[in-house]
């Protein structure tokens, strides 16, 4: 069953076709870098869908904008700023696309709350968010040892940062996690498609109810100035 995430969707289309479990090491670094590339236009399209006419990157132009965060500089996937606040709202995307899903899933975490605390130290009232990606193969990966897939343990993982309401909260945590599930485009495989998931509730969600969130956060946080 699919999502309702026709641009996300689009982002792995124009990605292309997923190297195989035997591709070089630098192939599977490219497909990822552009993964997260192509993800976070279209994020910032959804976005400016409900408003946020600011957002960063547009599609066609330069795509990460740097911040100085609290603990040095920080390059921030989809951003929205303005000269008089600084750093409004911002999106991590991060991807493990690759088997052994959980081989790096420890240090993804420890980078994603890394970057939160350098964000939330510069910019406290930030709205800044997390999108985690993974492809169908890790919500399938049990064993005899193992018996629960990487993507629920991804998940159960993320909500622990995830959930922070007030700007006065702990720094690494992020306002809202949100874990992607997607089957990559293959030779001769089954048709893509993509799937959210909110990392707090477990329940998968819309791409529509996705961005209406993150407004929603982003309005409670800011009540002078929301987003309509």
């Amino acid at each position: 069953m699919r999502c309702n995430a026709v641009s996300l969707l689009d982002a792995v289309l124009e990605n292309g076709p997923i190297p195989p479990d035997t591709a070089h090491r630098a192939d599977k670094k490219r497909y990822s870098e552009l993964l997260s590339k192509h993800l976070a236009v279209e994020v910032g399209e959804g976005l400016r869908g409900v408003g946020f006419s600011g957002v960063r990157p547009l599609r066609g132009q330069t795509g990460e904008k740097g911040f100085q965060g609290g603990l040095g500089p920080k390059k921030v996937d989809v951003s929205h700023a303005d000269e008089q606040h600084g750093l409004l709202l911002a999106i991590s995307i991060t991807s493990i696309n690759f088997a052994p899903f959980g081989k790096n899933l420890k240090n993804r975490f420890g980078d994603l709350c890394t970057e939160a605390i350098t964000l939330h130290m510069r910019f406290p009232y930030a709205v800044v968010c997390a999108l985690f990606a993974f492809p169908s193969e890790a919500n399938q990966d049990t064993t005899e040892s193992r018996v629960i897939p990487t993507f629920e343990r991804a998940t159960e993982l993320l909500s622990t940062i995830s959930g922070r309401t007030q700007y006065t909260n702990a720094g690494e945590r992020f306002e809202n996690v949100t874990m992607m599930l997607y089957q990559p485009v293959t030779d001769g495989g089954p048709d893509a498609w993509v799937k959210l998931f909110d990392a707090d509730t477990r329940q998968e969600i819309s791409e529509r109810d996705y961005f209406t969130r993150v407004r929603e956060i982003y309005n409670a946080r800011n009540p002078h100035a929301p987003i309509e």
